[in-house]
């Protein structure tokens, strides 16, 4: 009997071994993230850390996922999609898949903000950019999230640190009307 459990559990084991838990962001840079601003599409803004949040709670009944913070599943979700869409999260029904699927295809991160007549508007990096935004503004915010996702993947946290500041300034400079 003794070498039976044994046996059963060296094999939940070595079964278990062949699975990874989803990567995330470190939690310094997952929240450095989540200091930035978005726009809900219904003129309201907010921190990111607001939307990681509700999104981890719909999605796990939690504020976090394990030993994961809110922000690390959010940012997971953003960089490392494959691992989250494949990871059995307690409560992803189809409004969790759903939303997990607008953020992934970045409809929902307007976190891009410019002012024209006396108005601003948020731009999400996959948005059909109007040309009086100007060249510059079209290149920084169509190409923002491709620069820092190669900055993630290549794990180099300090030049992501950088990078998401830049993001910040950005947004203090160009969301003022």
């Amino acid at each position: 009997m003794k070498r039976l459990i044994v046996l059963c559990l060296s094999l939940l084991m070595m079964a278990g071994a062949g699975f990874a838990a989803p990567r995330v962001l470190p939690q310094k840079q997952a929240a450095r993230f989540c200091r930035l601003l978005v726009n809900d599409g219904d003129g309201h803004i907010y921190p990111l850390s607001v939307y990681a949040r509700r999104l981890t709670m719909l999605l796990c009944h939690d504020t976090r996922y394990g030993s994961y913070s809110a922000e690390q599943v959010f940012t997971g979700l953003i960089f490392y999609y494959d691992d989250w869409v494949a990871e059995r999260l307690p409560y992803s029904n189809g409004e969790g898949r759903q939303l997990m699927e607008e953020l992934h295809s970045g409809h929902t991160l307007r976190l891009f903000p410019h002012v024209a007549a006396g108005r601003a508007t948020w731009y999400a990096p996959t948005d059909r950019l109007p040309a009086s935004l100007g060249a510059e503004h079209q290149k920084y915010i169509s190409g923002a999230f491709l620069r820092l996702n190669a900055l993630v993947q290549a794990n180099d946290w300090k030049a992501v640190d950088a990078f998401i500041d830049r993001m910040i300034r950005y947004q203090c400079r160009f969301g003022h009307h």
